[in-house]
Protein backbone atom coordinates (compact mmCIF):
# COMPACT_ATOMS: atom_id res chain seq x y z
CA UNK A 1 0.00 0.00 0.00
CA UNK A 2 0.99 3.66 -0.23
CA UNK A 3 1.29 5.90 2.83
CA UNK A 4 1.25 9.67 3.19
CA UNK A 5 4.70 11.00 4.17
CA UNK A 6 3.05 13.70 6.35
CA UNK A 7 0.51 11.78 8.44
CA UNK A 8 1.10 8.11 7.64
CA UNK A 9 -2.45 7.47 6.38
CA UNK A 10 -3.27 5.52 3.25
CA UNK A 11 -3.35 7.61 0.07
CA UNK A 12 -5.35 6.86 -3.07
CA UNK A 13 -5.09 7.95 -6.67
CA UNK A 14 -7.50 10.81 -7.47
CA UNK A 15 -8.63 10.68 -11.15
CA UNK A 16 -9.77 14.31 -11.08
CA UNK A 17 -6.38 15.63 -9.95
CA UNK A 18 -4.28 12.87 -11.55
CA UNK A 19 -2.40 12.80 -8.25
CA UNK A 20 -2.25 10.69 -5.12
CA UNK A 21 -4.44 12.37 -2.51
CA UNK A 22 -4.57 11.99 1.27
CA UNK A 23 -8.10 12.45 2.66
CA UNK A 24 -6.78 13.17 6.16
CA UNK A 25 -4.30 16.00 5.59
CA UNK A 26 -5.20 16.95 1.97
CA UNK A 27 -1.70 16.22 0.74
CA UNK A 28 -1.27 15.75 -3.01
CA UNK A 29 1.64 13.75 -4.39
CA UNK A 30 2.87 12.72 -7.79
CA UNK A 31 2.35 8.97 -8.46
CA UNK A 32 6.08 8.64 -9.14
CA UNK A 33 7.21 10.32 -5.93
CA UNK A 34 5.75 8.02 -3.28
CA UNK A 35 7.16 5.08 -1.36
CA UNK A 36 5.40 1.76 -1.72
CA UNK A 37 5.21 -0.34 1.41
CA UNK A 38 4.74 -3.99 0.55
CA UNK A 39 3.42 -5.68 3.68
CA UNK A 40 3.74 -9.11 2.16
CA UNK A 41 7.46 -8.95 1.51
CA UNK A 42 8.37 -6.04 3.85
CA UNK A 43 10.23 -4.39 1.04
CA UNK A 44 10.37 -0.73 0.04
CA UNK A 45 10.66 0.49 -3.56
CA UNK A 46 12.04 3.96 -4.12
CA UNK A 47 11.10 6.11 -7.08
CA UNK A 48 14.27 5.28 -8.99
CA UNK A 49 13.80 1.55 -8.41
CA UNK A 50 10.21 1.70 -9.60
CA UNK A 51 11.17 3.55 -12.78
CA UNK A 52 14.01 1.13 -13.45
CA UNK A 53 11.67 -1.83 -13.02
CA UNK A 54 9.08 -0.32 -15.38
CA UNK A 55 11.63 0.34 -18.11
CA UNK A 56 13.05 -3.17 -17.87
CA UNK A 57 9.57 -4.72 -17.96
CA UNK A 58 9.50 -6.49 -14.59
CA UNK A 59 7.33 -9.56 -14.63
CA UNK A 60 5.37 -9.60 -11.38
CA UNK A 61 3.94 -7.47 -8.61
CA UNK A 62 2.51 -8.47 -5.25
CA UNK A 63 -1.24 -8.08 -4.81
CA UNK A 64 -4.20 -9.30 -2.79
CA UNK A 65 -6.37 -11.72 -4.77
CA UNK A 66 -10.06 -11.74 -3.81
CA UNK A 67 -12.07 -14.79 -4.90
CA UNK A 68 -15.87 -15.00 -4.90
CA UNK A 69 -17.20 -18.14 -3.22
CA UNK A 70 -20.31 -18.16 -5.43
CA UNK A 71 -19.01 -17.69 -8.97
CA UNK A 72 -15.25 -18.13 -8.72
CA UNK A 73 -14.55 -14.67 -10.11
CA UNK A 74 -11.38 -12.93 -9.01
CA UNK A 75 -10.33 -9.31 -8.59
CA UNK A 76 -7.03 -7.87 -7.42
CA UNK A 77 -6.29 -5.10 -4.94
CA UNK A 78 -3.04 -3.32 -4.21
CA UNK A 79 -3.94 -2.16 -0.69
CA UNK A 80 -5.71 -3.44 2.42
CA UNK A 81 -9.24 -2.68 1.19
CA UNK A 82 -11.79 -5.37 2.09
CA UNK A 83 -13.91 -6.53 -0.86
CA UNK A 84 -17.50 -6.82 0.38
CA UNK A 85 -19.23 -7.87 -2.84
CA UNK A 86 -18.40 -9.56 -6.14
CA UNK A 87 -18.37 -7.35 -9.23
CA UNK A 88 -19.30 -10.20 -11.55
CA UNK A 89 -22.20 -11.97 -9.82
CA UNK A 90 -23.23 -9.23 -7.37
CA UNK A 91 -22.97 -11.53 -4.35
CA UNK A 92 -23.01 -9.44 -1.16
CA UNK A 93 -20.47 -11.30 0.87
CA UNK A 94 -16.92 -10.81 2.06
CA UNK A 95 -14.73 -12.42 -0.56
CA UNK A 96 -11.96 -14.79 0.48
CA UNK A 97 -8.50 -13.31 0.01
CA UNK A 98 -4.92 -14.38 -0.32
CA UNK A 99 -1.66 -12.62 -1.13
CA UNK A 100 -0.12 -13.62 -4.44
CA UNK A 101 1.84 -12.44 -7.42
CA UNK A 102 0.46 -11.40 -10.78
CA UNK A 103 2.11 -10.57 -14.06
CA UNK A 104 2.72 -6.85 -14.25
CA UNK A 105 1.62 -5.02 -17.40
CA UNK A 106 3.99 -2.93 -19.44
CA UNK A 107 1.74 0.15 -19.37
CA UNK A 108 -1.28 1.60 -17.63
CA UNK A 109 -3.88 4.25 -18.54
CA UNK A 110 -4.82 6.09 -15.32
CA UNK A 111 -8.44 6.80 -14.42
CA UNK A 112 -9.68 10.22 -15.54
CA UNK A 113 -13.38 9.79 -14.75
CA UNK A 114 -14.18 10.02 -11.03
CA UNK A 115 -16.73 7.84 -9.29
CA UNK A 116 -19.10 10.80 -8.99
CA UNK A 117 -18.81 11.47 -12.72
CA UNK A 118 -19.40 7.80 -13.52
CA UNK A 119 -22.60 7.89 -11.46
CA UNK A 120 -23.85 10.95 -13.36
CA UNK A 121 -23.02 9.37 -16.72
CA UNK A 122 -24.88 6.22 -15.71
CA UNK A 123 -27.92 8.19 -14.53
CA UNK A 124 -28.01 10.06 -17.81
CA UNK A 125 -27.90 6.82 -19.80
CA UNK A 126 -30.58 5.07 -17.73
CA UNK A 127 -32.86 8.12 -17.68
CA UNK A 128 -33.36 7.72 -21.43
CA UNK A 129 -34.77 4.22 -20.88
CA UNK A 130 -38.39 4.88 -19.93
CA UNK A 131 -39.10 1.26 -19.06
CA UNK A 132 -35.95 0.64 -16.99
CA UNK A 133 -36.65 -1.07 -13.62
CA UNK A 134 -36.54 1.15 -10.54
CA UNK A 135 -33.82 -0.91 -8.87
CA UNK A 136 -31.39 0.15 -11.61
CA UNK A 137 -31.93 3.81 -10.74
CA UNK A 138 -31.65 3.38 -6.98
CA UNK A 139 -28.85 5.33 -5.30
CA UNK A 140 -27.69 2.25 -3.38
CA UNK A 141 -27.19 0.50 -6.72
CA UNK A 142 -25.23 3.40 -8.21
CA UNK A 143 -22.99 3.48 -5.13
CA UNK A 144 -21.75 0.01 -6.08
CA UNK A 145 -19.76 1.34 -9.04
CA UNK A 146 -16.25 -0.06 -8.68
CA UNK A 147 -13.15 1.17 -10.42
CA UNK A 148 -11.32 -1.77 -11.99
CA UNK A 149 -8.21 -1.80 -14.15
CA UNK A 150 -8.99 -4.31 -16.87
CA UNK A 151 -6.09 -6.07 -18.62
CA UNK A 152 -5.84 -5.53 -22.37
CA UNK A 153 -3.57 -6.99 -25.00
CA UNK A 154 -2.19 -4.07 -26.98
CA UNK A 155 -0.92 -4.83 -30.50
CA UNK A 156 1.50 -2.79 -32.58
CA UNK A 157 2.00 -3.44 -36.29
CA UNK A 158 4.66 -2.12 -38.62
CA UNK A 159 5.03 -2.77 -42.33
CA UNK A 160 7.68 -1.44 -44.70
CA UNK A 161 7.85 -3.32 -47.97
CA UNK A 162 6.59 -3.25 -51.57
CA UNK A 163 3.23 -4.90 -52.31
CA UNK A 164 1.19 -5.70 -55.41
CA UNK A 165 -2.55 -5.36 -55.93
CA UNK A 166 -4.85 -6.08 -58.83
CA UNK A 167 -7.72 -3.95 -60.01
CA UNK A 168 -10.24 -3.53 -62.79
CA UNK A 169 -12.02 -0.65 -64.53
CA UNK A 170 -14.91 -0.72 -67.01
CA UNK A 171 -15.84 2.13 -69.33
CA UNK A 172 -17.89 2.53 -72.50
CA UNK A 173 -16.47 3.53 -75.87
CA UNK A 174 -19.20 3.77 -78.48
CA UNK A 175 -21.03 0.45 -78.61
CA UNK A 176 -18.29 -1.34 -76.68
CA UNK A 177 -17.65 -1.82 -72.97
CA UNK A 178 -13.91 -1.89 -72.37
CA UNK A 179 -12.71 -3.98 -69.43
CA UNK A 180 -9.25 -3.01 -68.19
CA UNK A 181 -7.09 -4.88 -65.71
CA UNK A 182 -4.34 -3.25 -63.68
CA UNK A 183 -1.37 -4.42 -61.65
CA UNK A 184 -0.77 -1.84 -58.94
CA UNK A 185 2.60 -1.76 -57.23
CA UNK A 186 2.86 0.23 -54.00
CA UNK A 187 5.43 0.81 -51.29
CA UNK A 188 3.73 0.22 -47.98
CA UNK A 189 5.05 2.22 -45.03
CA UNK A 190 2.51 1.77 -42.25
CA UNK A 191 2.63 1.69 -38.48
CA UNK A 192 -0.33 1.06 -36.19
CA UNK A 193 -0.13 1.28 -32.43
CA UNK A 194 -2.57 0.66 -29.64
CA UNK A 195 -5.06 -1.86 -31.08
CA UNK A 196 -6.42 -3.38 -27.87
CA UNK A 197 -8.55 -6.34 -26.80
CA UNK A 198 -9.42 -7.27 -23.24
CA UNK A 199 -7.22 -10.02 -21.83
CA UNK A 200 -9.61 -11.15 -19.09
CA UNK A 201 -12.05 -14.00 -19.66
CA UNK A 202 -14.23 -12.58 -16.88
CA UNK A 203 -14.82 -9.31 -18.76
CA UNK A 204 -17.34 -9.81 -21.57
CA UNK A 205 -16.03 -9.07 -25.05
CA UNK A 206 -19.32 -7.38 -25.96
CA UNK A 207 -18.95 -4.98 -23.03
CA UNK A 208 -15.29 -4.23 -23.71
CA UNK A 209 -16.02 -3.48 -27.38
CA UNK A 210 -18.97 -1.28 -26.43
CA UNK A 211 -16.78 1.18 -24.51
CA UNK A 212 -13.82 1.08 -26.90
CA UNK A 213 -11.57 2.66 -27.99
CA UNK A 214 -9.10 4.01 -25.47
CA UNK A 215 -6.68 6.83 -26.21
CA UNK A 216 -3.50 4.81 -26.07
CA UNK A 217 -1.29 7.91 -26.29
CA UNK A 218 -2.21 8.63 -22.66
CA UNK A 219 -0.68 5.35 -21.45
CA UNK A 220 2.26 5.59 -19.03
CA UNK A 221 4.75 2.97 -17.82
CA UNK A 222 3.18 0.71 -15.22
CA UNK A 223 3.36 1.96 -11.67
CA UNK A 224 1.34 0.39 -8.86
CA UNK A 225 0.68 3.82 -7.35
CA UNK A 226 -1.96 4.41 -10.03
CA UNK A 227 -3.82 1.38 -8.68
CA UNK A 228 -4.10 2.74 -5.14
CA UNK A 229 -7.79 2.87 -4.27
CA UNK A 230 -8.82 0.75 -7.24
CA UNK A 231 -9.11 -2.92 -8.10
CA UNK A 232 -7.73 -4.84 -11.06
CA UNK A 233 -8.51 -7.96 -13.04
CA UNK A 234 -5.97 -10.59 -13.96
CA UNK A 235 -4.97 -11.43 -17.52
CA UNK A 236 -5.78 -15.07 -18.20
CA UNK A 237 -5.80 -15.26 -22.01
CA UNK A 238 -2.95 -15.66 -24.46
CA UNK A 239 -1.78 -12.75 -26.60
CA UNK A 240 -2.23 -14.82 -29.77
CA UNK A 241 -5.98 -15.08 -29.14
CA UNK A 242 -6.86 -11.73 -30.79
CA UNK A 243 -3.82 -11.30 -33.02
CA UNK A 244 -5.57 -12.47 -36.19
CA UNK A 245 -8.46 -10.05 -35.63
CA UNK A 246 -6.07 -7.16 -35.02
CA UNK A 247 -4.04 -8.13 -38.08
CA UNK A 248 -7.20 -8.13 -40.24
CA UNK A 249 -8.05 -4.65 -38.98
CA UNK A 250 -4.65 -3.35 -40.06
CA UNK A 251 -4.83 -5.13 -43.43
CA UNK A 252 -8.24 -3.61 -44.19
CA UNK A 253 -7.11 -0.16 -43.09
CA UNK A 254 -4.05 -0.28 -45.35
CA UNK A 255 -6.26 -1.50 -48.21
CA UNK A 256 -8.76 1.34 -47.67
CA UNK A 257 -6.01 3.95 -47.57
CA UNK A 258 -4.68 2.72 -50.91
CA UNK A 259 -8.20 2.67 -52.39
CA UNK A 260 -8.71 6.31 -51.33
CA UNK A 261 -5.59 7.45 -53.17
CA UNK A 262 -6.57 9.84 -56.00
CA UNK A 263 -4.57 7.84 -58.54
CA UNK A 264 -6.29 4.59 -57.58
CA UNK A 265 -9.78 5.87 -56.77
CA UNK A 266 -11.19 5.19 -60.25
CA UNK A 267 -9.96 1.60 -60.18
CA UNK A 268 -11.88 -1.17 -58.43
CA UNK A 269 -9.35 -3.06 -56.36
CA UNK A 270 -9.74 -6.81 -56.00
CA UNK A 271 -10.32 -7.65 -52.35
CA UNK A 272 -8.66 -11.06 -52.68
CA UNK A 273 -5.33 -9.37 -53.41
CA UNK A 274 -5.32 -7.53 -50.06
CA UNK A 275 -3.52 -10.46 -48.44
CA UNK A 276 -0.31 -8.96 -49.84
CA UNK A 277 -0.80 -6.07 -47.42
CA UNK A 278 -0.88 -8.19 -44.26
CA UNK A 279 1.79 -6.85 -41.88
CA UNK A 280 4.48 -9.24 -40.73
CA UNK A 281 6.05 -7.31 -37.85
CA UNK A 282 3.86 -7.61 -34.75
CA UNK A 283 4.42 -6.90 -31.07
CA UNK A 284 1.97 -7.41 -28.20
CA UNK A 285 2.16 -6.03 -24.69
CA UNK A 286 -0.10 -6.10 -21.68
CA UNK A 287 -1.77 -2.92 -20.44
CA UNK A 288 -4.17 -1.96 -17.64
CA UNK A 289 -7.09 0.18 -18.85
CA UNK A 290 -9.61 1.90 -16.52
CA UNK A 291 -13.23 0.71 -16.30
CA UNK A 292 -16.02 1.73 -13.93
CA UNK A 293 -17.94 -1.49 -13.39
CA UNK A 294 -21.45 -2.00 -11.96
CA UNK A 295 -23.43 -5.21 -11.55
CA UNK A 296 -27.20 -5.12 -10.94
CA UNK A 297 -28.36 -8.45 -9.58
CA UNK A 298 -32.10 -9.17 -9.61
CA UNK A 299 -33.27 -12.63 -8.55
CA UNK A 300 -31.33 -15.15 -10.65
CA UNK A 301 -30.27 -12.72 -13.40
CA UNK A 302 -27.67 -9.98 -13.55
CA UNK A 303 -27.12 -6.98 -15.79
CA UNK A 304 -23.93 -4.96 -16.17
CA UNK A 305 -23.07 -1.32 -16.72
CA UNK A 306 -19.54 -0.34 -17.71
CA UNK A 307 -18.00 3.07 -18.26
CA UNK A 308 -14.72 3.82 -19.97
CA UNK A 309 -12.69 5.35 -17.13
CA UNK A 310 -10.76 7.52 -19.58
CA UNK A 311 -13.30 8.74 -22.17
CA UNK A 312 -16.60 8.32 -20.28
CA UNK A 313 -18.20 6.05 -22.90
CA UNK A 314 -21.15 4.18 -21.32
CA UNK A 315 -22.57 0.75 -22.11
CA UNK A 316 -25.32 -0.82 -20.04
CA UNK A 317 -27.76 -3.71 -20.16
CA UNK A 318 -31.26 -2.34 -19.54
CA UNK A 319 -34.18 -4.76 -19.12
CA UNK A 320 -37.82 -3.70 -19.38
CA UNK A 321 -40.09 -3.37 -16.37
CA UNK A 322 -43.32 -5.27 -17.16
CA UNK A 323 -45.54 -2.94 -15.14
CA UNK A 324 -44.18 0.20 -16.80
CA UNK A 325 -44.53 -1.38 -20.23
CA UNK A 326 -48.14 -2.42 -19.57
CA UNK A 327 -49.13 1.01 -18.21
CA UNK A 328 -47.48 2.79 -21.16
CA UNK A 329 -49.23 0.49 -23.62
CA UNK A 330 -52.63 1.18 -22.05
CA UNK A 331 -52.00 4.92 -22.13
CA UNK A 332 -50.97 4.82 -25.81
CA UNK A 333 -54.12 2.88 -26.62
CA UNK A 334 -56.31 5.92 -25.88
CA UNK A 335 -55.01 8.28 -28.62
CA UNK A 336 -54.82 5.45 -31.15
CA UNK A 337 -58.41 4.47 -30.40
CA UNK A 338 -59.50 8.07 -30.84
CA UNK A 339 -57.55 8.28 -34.10
CA UNK A 340 -59.22 5.19 -35.53
CA UNK A 341 -62.63 6.52 -34.48
CA UNK A 342 -62.09 9.57 -36.71
CA UNK A 343 -60.95 7.54 -39.72
CA UNK A 344 -63.25 6.19 -42.43
CA UNK A 345 -64.22 2.55 -42.04
CA UNK A 346 -61.37 0.31 -43.19
CA UNK A 347 -62.21 -2.39 -45.67
CA UNK A 348 -62.26 -5.81 -43.94
CA UNK A 349 -59.74 -7.38 -46.30
CA UNK A 350 -57.22 -4.61 -45.56
CA UNK A 351 -57.64 -5.15 -41.81
CA UNK A 352 -56.83 -8.84 -42.25
CA UNK A 353 -53.74 -8.02 -44.33
CA UNK A 354 -52.48 -5.59 -41.67
CA UNK A 355 -52.95 -8.14 -38.88
CA UNK A 356 -51.19 -10.79 -40.98
CA UNK A 357 -48.19 -8.49 -41.55
CA UNK A 358 -47.86 -7.79 -37.82
CA UNK A 359 -48.05 -11.51 -37.06
CA UNK A 360 -45.23 -12.25 -39.51
CA UNK A 361 -43.14 -9.38 -38.13
CA UNK A 362 -43.55 -10.62 -34.56
CA UNK A 363 -42.44 -14.14 -35.57
CA UNK A 364 -39.35 -12.74 -37.28
CA UNK A 365 -38.46 -10.70 -34.19
CA UNK A 366 -38.98 -13.69 -31.89
CA UNK A 367 -36.73 -15.95 -33.96
CA UNK A 368 -34.05 -13.28 -34.23
CA UNK A 369 -34.11 -12.61 -30.49
CA UNK A 370 -34.04 -16.29 -29.64
CA UNK A 371 -30.96 -16.82 -31.83
CA UNK A 372 -29.16 -13.90 -30.17
CA UNK A 373 -30.04 -15.26 -26.72
CA UNK A 374 -28.63 -18.65 -27.74
CA UNK A 375 -25.37 -16.97 -28.72
CA UNK A 376 -25.23 -14.98 -25.47
CA UNK A 377 -26.19 -17.84 -23.13
CA UNK A 378 -23.61 -20.18 -24.68
CA UNK A 379 -20.92 -17.46 -24.69
CA UNK A 380 -20.40 -17.86 -28.42
CA UNK A 381 -19.74 -14.14 -28.76
CA UNK A 382 -17.03 -14.07 -26.08
CA UNK A 383 -13.66 -15.27 -27.34
CA UNK A 384 -11.97 -14.86 -23.97
CA UNK A 385 -14.54 -16.89 -22.03
CA UNK A 386 -14.53 -19.57 -24.73
CA UNK A 387 -10.76 -19.76 -24.35
CA UNK A 388 -11.19 -20.30 -20.60
CA UNK A 389 -13.90 -22.93 -21.09
CA UNK A 390 -11.81 -24.76 -23.70
CA UNK A 391 -8.98 -25.05 -21.20
CA UNK A 392 -11.45 -26.41 -18.63
CA UNK A 393 -12.77 -28.97 -21.13
CA UNK A 394 -9.26 -30.12 -21.93
CA UNK A 395 -8.72 -30.65 -18.24
CA UNK A 396 -11.99 -32.60 -18.06
CA UNK A 397 -10.85 -34.87 -20.87
CA UNK A 398 -7.80 -35.78 -18.83
CA UNK A 399 -9.83 -36.30 -15.64
CA UNK A 400 -10.91 -39.98 -15.30
CA UNK A 401 -13.67 -38.94 -12.88
CA UNK A 402 -15.53 -37.19 -15.73
CA UNK A 403 -16.33 -39.92 -18.32
CA UNK A 404 -18.29 -37.83 -20.86
CA UNK A 405 -17.48 -34.11 -20.80
CA UNK A 406 -20.11 -31.92 -22.43
CA UNK A 407 -19.13 -30.81 -25.96
CA UNK A 408 -18.83 -27.12 -26.64
CA UNK A 409 -21.50 -25.43 -28.82
CA UNK A 410 -19.97 -24.66 -32.19
CA UNK A 411 -20.59 -21.12 -33.44
CA UNK A 412 -20.60 -20.06 -37.06
CA UNK A 413 -18.25 -17.10 -37.28
CA UNK A 414 -18.02 -14.70 -40.18
CA UNK A 415 -16.29 -11.38 -40.61
CA UNK A 416 -18.03 -8.27 -41.87
CA UNK A 417 -16.72 -4.82 -42.65
CA UNK A 418 -19.34 -2.95 -40.65
CA UNK A 419 -21.80 -3.41 -37.84
CA UNK A 420 -24.87 -4.99 -39.40
CA UNK A 421 -27.01 -5.34 -36.28
CA UNK A 422 -30.58 -4.26 -36.82
CA UNK A 423 -30.33 -4.08 -40.63
CA UNK A 424 -32.82 -6.89 -41.21
CA UNK A 425 -35.20 -5.45 -38.62
CA UNK A 426 -35.28 -2.07 -40.33
CA UNK A 427 -35.79 -3.74 -43.70
CA UNK A 428 -38.88 -5.34 -42.19
CA UNK A 429 -40.08 -1.88 -41.10
CA UNK A 430 -39.82 -0.63 -44.69
CA UNK A 431 -41.77 -3.64 -46.03
CA UNK A 432 -44.47 -3.36 -43.38
CA UNK A 433 -44.76 0.40 -43.96
CA UNK A 434 -45.26 -0.10 -47.70
CA UNK A 435 -48.00 -2.67 -47.11
CA UNK A 436 -49.70 -0.49 -44.54
CA UNK A 437 -49.47 2.48 -46.88
CA UNK A 438 -51.20 0.50 -49.64
CA UNK A 439 -53.89 -0.77 -47.30
CA UNK A 440 -54.58 2.15 -44.97
CA UNK A 441 -52.84 5.19 -46.39
CA UNK A 442 -50.39 7.53 -44.56
CA UNK A 443 -51.99 6.87 -41.17
CA UNK A 444 -50.92 3.22 -41.31
CA UNK A 445 -47.35 4.20 -42.12
CA UNK A 446 -47.27 6.58 -39.14
CA UNK A 447 -48.58 3.85 -36.82
CA UNK A 448 -45.94 1.42 -38.07
CA UNK A 449 -43.12 3.91 -37.51
CA UNK A 450 -44.42 4.85 -34.04
CA UNK A 451 -44.74 1.24 -32.86
CA UNK A 452 -42.17 -0.90 -34.65
CA UNK A 453 -39.20 1.50 -34.76
CA UNK A 454 -38.92 1.95 -30.97
CA UNK A 455 -39.55 -1.75 -30.44
CA UNK A 456 -36.82 -2.91 -32.81
CA UNK A 457 -34.50 -0.15 -31.64
CA UNK A 458 -34.71 -1.46 -28.07
CA UNK A 459 -33.73 -4.91 -29.27
CA UNK A 460 -30.53 -3.85 -30.97
CA UNK A 461 -27.20 -4.20 -29.23
CA UNK A 462 -26.45 -1.40 -26.79
CA UNK A 463 -24.52 1.55 -28.12
CA UNK A 464 -21.12 0.47 -29.35
CA UNK A 465 -18.28 2.72 -30.39
CA UNK A 466 -17.59 2.07 -34.07
CA UNK A 467 -13.99 2.06 -35.12
CA UNK A 468 -12.34 1.29 -38.43
CA UNK A 469 -12.09 -2.45 -38.01
CA UNK A 470 -13.45 -5.79 -39.10
CA UNK A 471 -16.09 -7.02 -36.68
CA UNK A 472 -16.48 -10.68 -35.89
CA UNK A 473 -20.14 -11.65 -35.98
CA UNK A 474 -21.18 -14.95 -34.44
CA UNK A 475 -24.17 -16.70 -35.93
CA UNK A 476 -25.84 -19.16 -33.59
CA UNK A 477 -29.12 -20.93 -34.19
CA UNK A 478 -31.40 -21.71 -31.27
CA UNK A 479 -33.19 -25.10 -31.34
CA UNK A 480 -36.05 -25.02 -33.85
CA UNK A 481 -38.62 -26.46 -31.44
CA UNK A 482 -37.99 -23.64 -28.94
CA UNK A 483 -38.56 -21.00 -31.61
CA UNK A 484 -41.63 -22.83 -32.88
CA UNK A 485 -43.26 -22.87 -29.44
CA UNK A 486 -42.66 -19.14 -29.01
CA UNK A 487 -44.02 -18.39 -32.49
CA UNK A 488 -47.09 -20.60 -32.02
CA UNK A 489 -49.46 -17.79 -30.95
CA UNK A 490 -48.78 -15.39 -33.86
CA UNK A 491 -48.52 -18.40 -36.20
CA UNK A 492 -52.07 -19.52 -35.36
CA UNK A 493 -53.33 -15.98 -35.95
CA UNK A 494 -51.43 -15.76 -39.25
CA UNK A 495 -52.80 -19.11 -40.46
CA UNK A 496 -56.37 -18.07 -39.69
CA UNK A 497 -55.93 -14.70 -41.44
CA UNK A 498 -54.25 -16.29 -44.44
CA UNK A 499 -57.03 -18.88 -44.66
CA UNK A 500 -59.68 -16.16 -44.78
CA UNK A 501 -57.74 -14.31 -47.49
CA UNK A 502 -57.36 -17.55 -49.43
CA UNK A 503 -61.04 -18.59 -49.39
CA UNK A 504 -62.42 -15.01 -49.62
CA UNK A 505 -65.80 -15.52 -47.92
CA UNK A 506 -68.57 -13.11 -48.81
CA UNK A 507 -69.57 -12.23 -45.25
CA UNK A 508 -67.51 -9.45 -43.61
CA UNK A 509 -67.83 -11.09 -40.21
CA UNK A 510 -65.23 -13.70 -41.14
CA UNK A 511 -62.68 -10.99 -41.94
CA UNK A 512 -63.31 -9.09 -38.74
CA UNK A 513 -63.19 -12.21 -36.55
CA UNK A 514 -59.95 -13.47 -38.14
CA UNK A 515 -58.35 -10.03 -37.82
CA UNK A 516 -59.32 -9.78 -34.14
CA UNK A 517 -57.94 -13.26 -33.42
CA UNK A 518 -54.69 -12.44 -35.21
CA UNK A 519 -54.25 -9.09 -33.44
CA UNK A 520 -54.89 -10.67 -30.03
CA UNK A 521 -52.31 -13.35 -30.83
CA UNK A 522 -49.79 -10.66 -31.82
CA UNK A 523 -50.44 -8.73 -28.60
CA UNK A 524 -49.86 -11.89 -26.56
CA UNK A 525 -46.64 -12.53 -28.48
CA UNK A 526 -45.44 -9.03 -27.56
CA UNK A 527 -45.30 -10.21 -23.97
CA UNK A 528 -42.97 -13.03 -25.09
CA UNK A 529 -40.89 -10.49 -27.04
CA UNK A 530 -40.41 -8.37 -23.92
CA UNK A 531 -39.39 -11.46 -21.97
CA UNK A 532 -36.86 -12.35 -24.67
CA UNK A 533 -35.52 -8.81 -24.55
CA UNK A 534 -35.06 -9.09 -20.79
CA UNK A 535 -33.25 -12.40 -21.24
CA UNK A 536 -30.93 -10.67 -23.69
CA UNK A 537 -30.47 -7.56 -21.53
CA UNK A 538 -29.57 -9.67 -18.50
CA UNK A 539 -27.25 -12.62 -18.05
CA UNK A 540 -27.08 -15.85 -16.12
CA UNK A 541 -25.10 -15.66 -12.92
CA UNK A 542 -21.51 -16.42 -13.99
CA UNK A 543 -19.71 -19.61 -13.01
CA UNK A 544 -16.06 -19.14 -13.84
CA UNK A 545 -14.20 -21.90 -12.03
CA UNK A 546 -17.02 -23.63 -10.19
CA UNK A 547 -19.32 -26.53 -11.03
CA UNK A 548 -23.09 -26.43 -10.62
CA UNK A 549 -25.15 -23.31 -10.18
CA UNK A 550 -26.40 -22.10 -13.55
CA UNK A 551 -24.20 -24.42 -15.56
Amino acid sequence: MFVCPNCGANINFDPGKQLLHCDFCDTDLSPDSVIQKDDAEEHTYTESEADESSESGYKEYTTTIYTCKECGGEILANDNTVATFCSYCGASTVLSSRVGKERAPECIIPFKITKEQSGELYKKAVSKALFAPDYMKDETTIEKFRGIYMPYWVYDFKEQRPASLRGTRDHRSGDYIIHEQFDINVDVDAEYKGLSYDASSQFSDTLSEAIAPYEYNAAVPFNTSYMSGFYADAADTDSSLYERRARNIVTNEIYNNIARNPEVRKITLRKDSSSNLTPESTTAELGYFPVWFLSCRHKDRISYAVINGQTGEVATDIPVDYKKYLIASLILTIPFAALFALLPIMRPVYLVVVSLVFAIASMVIICSQKNRIFVRENNLDDIGLNYRHDKARQADLKDPRIPNPAPAPQPQVKEVNKDSSGGFGYSMIVIVSIILGICTGPIGVIICLCVLVPLLNSFRNKKSKKIADTRTVTNGKAPAHEKFLLCLKPLIGAVISFGVLLFTPNADEYYYISAIICIVAVLLSFWDIIKLHNDLATRKLPQFDKRGGDE
